[in-house]
Formats: structure tokens, C-alpha cells, sequence
């Protein structure tokens, strides 16, 4: 039950098709997928842990979960041609509330202990989630849309995971956005311009890309736009945590974008669709094929298994083409994680990278909710 997809863009199918003029989709058969340029998303540094602890309601204690930073390598263009980065942002906002809700049903959640203030976690104050923490809805995330002191409820845009009740515990965080990324004035350096010229962020919306950039010339005023509406600010467009973002750049020279927060811990229940799916690793640490929980043995609960062109696919960018792997049920080469080139060979270990982006290619008519275990498993 891909939760909070169902009512941000019709169940998110992941039809995902390249949107730009001048080139061809690169969601194709297995490897014949060839982005312009190696777009390896690397750690800046390890994590940087910290140990602090903050009040967050009354009679309510929690420790902050560990922050650090991550730096995308975005890559330049080469030889005229732009340079296309496949990125997930790996980290995520701090937690500003975190408690154990004493009513959960619908769309409601009520903490009788909360001190929270009428539209703190909405409206001006910008986009907020809530993630259940513990129980059958662990790392299930709901867009909240009214905060209200005197019930102390928060009223949430998509209904309940079924299997969540009372009392619950939850987090909230604020959501990572254009504006909060790339920088509100594009402090993270991406190229410029109007909606030809600028480098572009492209984010799948399930039949193609919303496209943003930074206007810096033409009508409109500057600041960040999307195409093709070069008036309205965009800073404030959400980008949910397990997006996968690609980045178009115009520019001959590479530019390494800084990201700071904080590093997500427990399960995250991330929507797969019917069709291709691009998500990005949500941990600050890799995951391997093994270890990301995707395959279940139920093709309910995770990837089918099967042969090369009857199986679900997992596509990993492998800093030279995207390799196709998938999970084989039986006959020749064994029962296993393989990669479509060979089906003999255990691919369990094969990575998904911090920071990078991944295409899950779901071959059935319905989804399922990939619940991936904390990574590292312990802090």
C-alpha cells in the first residue's frame, strides 16, 4: 500500500520519460541505458555523528538522530552535450517533533502531551511530515496539512497505513526542498539563466519530469522556476525522500553540491508502482541487493523472482552504464540475486550507493510498499 502516493499523483505509477528536447529516454532495455557522463555520488566525509539530545514536548525527551553531510558530484557537460546526474539526497531533515500519539485512525493523529501551536507543522511555516516510527506502519510518511494546539491533533493528507493504532510513536520533520537543497539563491552553484540556458533539476511526477532551474535573465524575476512558469517562485517545491533527482548540466565544468542533515534511521516504507520507479538509496550508508530487503519471496511484498525477461528488475548505475540485476527462482545458474549477463554468479552484494538513484522496473499490474531496513543497522 504505497501510502502517500495515492493522493500526490494518482498512485505514482513511474512511468518516468525523458523530457528533454534532444534526447533519447534513458529508461531503456537492461544496459543499454548510457547517460552522457559517470555521475558517481560519493561521500564527502564519513558521517559525522553527534550525540545530542533535545526537548521536544513536555514531559517528552528524545535523542536526535546522528547529522553529517554528503556532497553530490554533479558532472559537466562534454563536448557540447549536456551531462545528465542520477542523485538521491541520502539524508534527512531533522526531526522537530517526535511523541506517541494516543489516537491514530484516518487521517488524524492526537498526542495528548503535545505543545506544538495551531499551523506550527503547516501552511507559512512550510511542508511537513509525519513518519510513524514503530509498529505494522513503521517508515510510512504522511504530508501533514493542519496542526491544531487546543486538540493537539495533526491532520494528515493521506489516510492511515492499515495495521497502524494507537498509541504509536512518530516523528516529524520538515521536507527537503528545491529552496533548501540547491539553496535558496542557488548557493550550491548550478548554472543559471532562463529555462533554455539554466542547468535543470528534474524530479519524476509519473508521466514525465517537472523541470525546475534557476532564472537569473528574461521576465519573471530571479529565483527558482519551473518550466514553464517563469513568474511563480519554486524554492518551495517539495522533494520527497526517496525521490531520485537528476540533474541536467549545461556547464563544461563539474560542481559539488553540499548537503547537510541529518541520517534516517529505522525502517523506511518506500512506494514501489507498477511500471519504472525511480527512488534513491533514503540511508547514508549503501545497502546491497541482500541487505535492502526488496525481495521477499512474495511477489505481494516485494520484487517478483523469475528469469531475466520475466522478473522485476533492479537497474544501478554502474558509473558506465545502468546493470540490470533481478532475482532468480530456479533453473540454470541457481536461485539468487543475478545480474541479466549472468546467470550463475551471486549479485546479492552488489551495492546500491549512498546518494545515487536506482530504477526499480515492476513488470506487474499492481505495487507494493519496499520496506527497507535501517543501514547501517546500528548508529
Amino acid at each position: 500500500m504505497a501510502v502517500r502516493y495515492q493522493d500526490r499523483n494518482n498512485l505514482k505509477k513511474g512511468i518516468i520519460r525523458n523530457a528533454l528536447a534532444g534526447h533519447q529516454s534513458y529508461i531503456k532495455e537492461s544496459s543499454d541505458m548510457k547517460p552522457s557522463t559517470t555521475n558517481a555520488f560519493c561521500c564527502a566525509a564519513a558521517i559525522l555523528f553527534a550525540a545530542s539530545s533535545a526537548v521536544f514536548a513536555q514531559a517528552t525527551t528524545a535523542t536526535t538522530d546522528p547529522v553529517g553531510f554528503i556532497t553530490l558530484n554533479v558532472a559537466g557537460a562534454t563536448g557540447g552535450t549536456p551531462a545528465l546526474s542520477f542523485k538521491g539526497l541520502s539524508l534527512t531533515r531533522a526531526v522537530e517533533y517526535q511523541g506517541s500519539a494516543e489516537t491514530a485512525a484516518g487521517t488524524s493523529i492526537t498526542d495528548n502531551e503535545a505543545t506544538w501551536t495551531d499551523n506550527q507543522f503547516n501552511g507559512a511555516n512550510g511542508a511537513y511530515y509525519v513518519e510513524i516510527a514503530g509498529g505494522p506502519g513503521a517508515g510510512t510518511t504522511y504530508d501533514i496539512t493542519a496542526t491544531a494546539a487546543a486538540t493537539k491533533t495533526i491532520t494528515l493528507a493521506q489516510g492511515l497505513a492499515n495495521g497502524v493504532v494507537a498509541p504509536v510513536s512518530f516523528k516529524i520533520r520538515k521536507h527537503w526542498t528545491i529552496g533548501s537543497v540547491f539553496g535558496a539563491n542557488n548557493e550550491a552553484g548550478l548554472g543559471g539563466g532562463d529555462s533554455a540556458t539554466a542547468d535543470q533539476i528534474l524530479i519524476s511526477n509519473g508521466t514525465g519530469y517537472d523541470i525546475y532551474y534557476y532564472q537569473t535573465a528574461g521576465g519573471g524575476g530571479t529565483g527558482w522556476r519551473k518550466s514553464p512558469d517563469t513568474a511563480t517562485d519554486a524554492s518551495g517545491s517539495v522533494i520527497y525522500p526517496e525521490d531520485g533527482v537528476v540533474i541536467k548540466r549545461i556547464q563544461a565544468s563539474a560542481v559539488n553540491v553540499v548537503l547537510m542533515g541529518a541520517v534516517k534511521t529505522g525502517q523506511s516504507s518506500i512506494p514501489i508502482q507498477a511500471g519504472n520507479n525511480i527512488t534513491g538509496n533514503v540511508f547514508a550508508a549503501p545497502m546491497t541487493l541482500q541487505s535492502s530487503g526488496i525481495y521477499t519471496g512474495n511477489a505481494a511484498t516485494g520484487l517478483a523472482a523469475g528469469g531475466p525477461s520475466t522478473a522485476d528488475l533492479v537497474l544501478i548505475w554502474d558509473g558506465t552504464n545502468y546493470a540490470a540485476y533481478y532475482y532468480q527462482s530456479g533453473g540454470t545458474g541457481g536461485t539468487g540475486w543475478r545480474s541479466v549477463t549472468d546467470a550463475s554468479t551471486d549479485a546479492g552484494g552488489t551495492p546500491i550507493p549512498v546518494g545515487g538513484s536506482v530504477v526499480i522496473r515492476r513488470n506487474g499490474a499492481t505495487g507494493f510498499d519496499w520496506k527497507a531496513p535501517q543501514h547501517p543497522a546500528s548508529l
